[in-house]
């Protein structure tokens, strides 16, 4: 492996794999015998297709989880993906020019230098966009991948159950700190009926793979998710201050067992400091936290 990739990787189980890509974005890789399924492929300052061939030879096929820009836009090293119908209009927004320069003042202070591929960055998209549906089955050979509709975080968000591990790649709709407050995002009783959808599928998996952490969550974490949502209230929520949206409100559950081991007082300087939280102990405190706005109460 070249340029610091092998650092990058993190082997989940025998073909599945976890990949950093920048700014907090990781996304994944499970290779099957025909085929290997890139799901998410990141702000797009790397070139993921040179990262992903240095663990397989196979044919890859990719799919989004959704159309936000920390999640698409290493689509530019290859010919077509797959992202749900509900989706491809904020994919194709977040894949425009003004809006990647926009992105990109915003955070390149945390693209460290030897990874800010500008000219990759800024390429042009001339990917093919397939439109997926809730149900879908995706075959890579001796392994069938689900498509599972989960609107939340986005209208179009999916998740990937993939079959033979006995793994739930959930993208953004479900991990311990979900963004329901973007325009495009599902009301609190769109997500809590999401949720329930999901946590009937609970014996299918025994691991949730999210796309902005290394932690390795168990089904578990999704009734306490389903809890922090049904009891959140404007009352029992703070302000909080979420980049780019601005101000938003956030309703947390279980974060004082972080502020007992740790001492972060809220949960800006949590995340200030949660690189230096083991991710095991991130996944078995199971805190949950939902950013939301007003309108999305309703």
């Amino acid at each position: 492996m070249t340029d610091g990739f092998d650092k990058r990787i993190t082997k989940i189980k025998d073909n599945v794999y976890h990949i950093y890509d920048s700014v907090d974005a990781f996304y994944s890789l499970i290779v099957g015998t025909k085929y290997a399924l890139l799901i998410d492929s990141g702000y797009g300052f790397s070139n993921v297709h040179d990262i992903v061939k240095t663990i397989t030879d196979l044919p890859i096929m990719i799919v989004n989880t959704h159309g936000h820009i920390d999640h698409t836009q290493g689509n530019k090293s290859f010919d077509e993906i797959m992202i749900h119908k509900q989706d491809c209009g904020i994919y194709k927004r977040h894949s425009s020019l003004a809006f990647r320069l926009a992105v990109y003042l915003n955070i390149r202070k945390f693209v460290p230098k030897q990874q800010r591929n500008l000219k990759n960055y800024f390429k042009r998209h001339k990917t093919t966009i397939n439109a997926i549906e809730d149900g879908d089955v995706i075959d890579i050979g001796d392994n069938m991948v689900e498509v599972i509709l989960t609107p939340g975080h986005t209208k179009g968000s999916i998740c990937l159950l993939d079959k033979k591990h006995r793994i739930l790649f959930s993208g953004d709709s479900f991990s311990s700190h979900v963004w329901l407050c973007l325009k495009e995002s599902a009301t609190i009783p769109e997500y809590i009926k999401t949720t329930v959808k999901m946590m009937s599928r609970m014996s299918e998996f025994d691991k949730i793979l999210t796309s902005h952490s290394l932690a390795v969550f168990k089904p578990s974490l999704l009734p306490k998710i389903k809890h922090c949502a049904e009891n959140l209230s404007l009352i029992k929520s703070r302000e909080y201050y979420a980049v780019p949206v601005g101000k938003t409100l956030i309703y947390k559950e279980g974060f004082e067992e972080i502020t007992r081991r740790y001492g972060y007082r809220n949960f800006n300087e949590f995340l200030h400091h949660a690189h230096e939280v083991p991710v095991t102990e991130i996944s078995d405190i199971e805190f949950t936290s939902i950013v939301y706005t007003k309108d999305k109460l309703a």
